[in-house]
């Protein structure tokens, strides 16, 4: 099991902006133009302490089925929290409108889990595997089972709350190892 807290949390500027765009968020009525949003979120990822722990479990594992949406070789779990450090953020900037802070949460969150997979990538290239995409967990039976699995409120402070995990701004993924085809390439 490995385990990451702290780590540099890059939030993207062009990123922001999609995703606020997507969820309709005007951005510059909120003032933040292009060299404010870059200030902003360069502060944030400074302010944020990202935190991740991962583990790859082998076939057969009794929660394979709750936790891993593709069978395959093993499957991988993911536990990413930016703790009470984005509450701070949010408190400490009462003008930021509060659609833009979930826009926000779930950018980095996202960098978070993509950084962990990486991680894991580079692990299962080593095993002549490749991953299947992230599969978000949202069932309460999958939560528990992957806090259980990875001791997330120990090692993280991340527990279940309501079916929810606690503190909000916290994810958890799965990725499934699957064997690299040695046809694939072939004509």
């Amino acid at each position: 099991m490995r385990k990451i807290k702290g780590f540099k949390l890059t939030l993207r500027p062009h990123e922001v902006k999609r995703r606020a765009k997507k969820s309709r968020i005007d951005l510059e009525a909120a003032g933040l133009t292009d060299v404010p949003l870059a200030k902003f979120l360069d502060a944030a990822s400074k302010t944020v302490v990202p935190g991740v722990i991962f583990e790859t479990f082998g076939h057969p594992d009794p929660d394979q089925a709750v936790l891993s949406s593709i069978p395959g070789l093993a499957y991988s779990v993911i536990l990413a929290t930016l703790h009470e450090s984005f509450k701070t953020l949010v408190v400490s900037h009462p003008s930021v409108p509060q659609p833009l802070w979930n826009v926000l949460q779930e950018h980095a969150l996202d960098e978070a889990v993509r950084f962990a997979s990486g991680l894991i990538a580079d692990e299962a290239e080593k095993d002549a595997c490749e991953l299947s995409p992230l599969t978000t967990l949202h069932d309460p039976v999958a939560l528990e089972a992957a806090l259980r699995k990875l001791d997330g409120e120990a090692k993280l402070g991340v527990s279940l709350m309501d079916g929810k995990l606690s503190p909000v701004a916290s994810l958890a993924v799965s990725q499934s190892w699957l064997s690299k085809s040695k046809v694939k390439g072939r004509k």
